[in-house]
């Protein structure tokens, strides 16, 4: 006797699917969402350039060096605002250990100074 059920992987439920839809919306608005850009001095730029390698290698050692020569600069007054703001975010993420969002923010920046 032939049973009347449909096999339950045919069966979808609406709710999954709509989930499923608004989960990737939601993903793109966020990867699409325009952010500001982060413009960096000479200095900031060589800073990021070098942190975005101490980041990659993880290098502790290397990043207190940056660390103090970002607030040297700050103090002199030869760093703008934004591109110690910037940096300081980069140095606090590395210094807590989030080194692959620290080279993300560090990539983020240089990409922000090409000229498009």
């Amino acid at each position: 006797m032939a049973n009347s059920k449909a096999a339950p992987g045919n069966e979808g439920n609406p709710w999954i699917k709509w989930a499923c839809i608004a989960i990737a919306v939601v993903g793109l608005a966020f990867y699409f969402y325009p952010r500001s850009r982060v413009e960096l001095d000479d200095q900031g730029y060589d800073a990021s350039v070098a942190l975005y390698r101490i980041c990659n290698q993880k290098d502790t050692e290397s990043l207190q060096t940056v660390a103090e020569q970002v607030a040297q600069w700050q103090t002199e007054g030869k760093l703008s605002e934004q591109s110690h703001a910037s940096l300081q975010r980069v140095i606090d993420l590395a210094d807590e250990g989030d080194w692959n969002q620290a080279s993300r923010e560090c990539r983020r920046m240089m990409e922000d100074q090409v000229q498009r």
